[in-house]
């Protein structure tokens, strides 16, 4: 027989070890069904693996850590909402102010404003409301017949007075406004000018006469509400009260000052927590604290606010 040589042998072996694949350990003498086949891995890694669910004690640390956080965190969303609520207030009521006005020269009549402060600790829908801290409602009337309904004299507001019959000459403009934590400021601001305060937010002139809502004597103009009812004797009862007349010139008439039209008018106020008013600043540093002043021009109509 014919004998290949050995040379030719060991090539033909070395080039089929580099094509066929190294078998690992263990599989040696095993055959395959094909190239495709895969390898399943034995039944008890399976079963040692871990299931993909929380313990009891991982969502237990989960809540306390949540919990943490919420308690930390919560007078933060206080103080935030409490900002936005005095925010809302305040530009709320110059919107009022500032309808009024625009109602009273559209209709060629004269509009009441009338201000309010009662005890925020007594649900809002009893009646009648009580004299107190916290809470700032507004109600907007206009005379029917577009007249004064009043005359500057010595005795003024005795007509007023004489002829209110339950409001029968007023109607209502608008819905009551009412705002939590809101106080109005029983004090006079001392002027605050801008040459004196140049980088102040709170910086303004108050020349000459003005008025200040929080201290200023009742007006002899008051009136109830809701409309209808006898002075005194409705939920609310409006003391303070703003008027504007058909050309748009804002007054207050209480007695004693005649038909005057002061430089400036103010309302000053503060927020509160319930019943409690915030500490009031300090008059000779307006520019610390969470209040606010209202400043109208009673010839103009303007409306400012100014804030720290």
């Amino acid at each position: 027989m014919f004998a290949l040589p050995r040379t030719w042998l060991g090539a033909d072996v070395q080039r089929a070890r580099a094509v066929l694949p190294v078998l690992p350990r263990g599989f040696a003498g095993h055959r395959f069904s094909s190239p495709a086949s895969t390898i399943r891995v034995p039944a008890t890694r399976e079963r040692g693996r871990r299931s993909p669910g929380f313990t009891l004690l991982e969502m237990l640390i989960v809540v306390a850590i949540v919990g943490l956080l919420l308690v930390l965190i919560a007078p933060a969303f206080t103080t935030l909402k409490s900002g936005s609520d005095f925010t809302n207030a305040v530009y709320g009521i110059q919107g009022v102010l500032e309808n009024a006005r625009t109602y009273a020269k559209a209709n060629n009549t004269y509009v009441f404003v009338g201000f309010a402060e009662v005890d925020s600790s007594i649900d809002p829908s009893i009646s009648p409301q009580v004299v107190g801290y916290g809470r700032v409602t507004l109600a907007v009337v206009a005379s029917k017949d577009g007249t004064r309904q009043f005359q500057y004299t010595t005795d003024q507001g005795n007509d007023w007075t004489a002829n209110y019959s339950n409001g029968a000459h007023l109607v209502a403009v608008g819905k009551l406004q009412r705002y939590e934590n809101l106080h109005f400021l029983n004090l006079n601001f001392p002027s605050w000018p801008p040459s004196s305060h140049p980088g102040s937010s709170m910086a303004r002139y108050q020349p000459g006469t003005f008025y200040t809502l929080g201290i200023a004597p009742n007006s002899v103009t008051p009136f109830a509400w809701p409309l209808g009812k006898a002075q005194n004797a409705g939920q609310y009862q409006f003391n303070k009260v703003i008027n504007f007349d058909p050309t748009g010139v804002a007054r207050i008439a209480y007695t004693g000052n005649a038909d005057e039209i002061v430089s400036v008018m103010e309302l000053d106020l503060l927020t509160t927590h319930g019943t409690a008013p915030s500490p009031t600043p300090t008059p000779f540093i307006q520019d610390v604290g969470n209040h606010a002043a209202i400043q109208i021009a009673p010839m103009s109509g303007e409306i400012r606010v100014y804030r720290p």
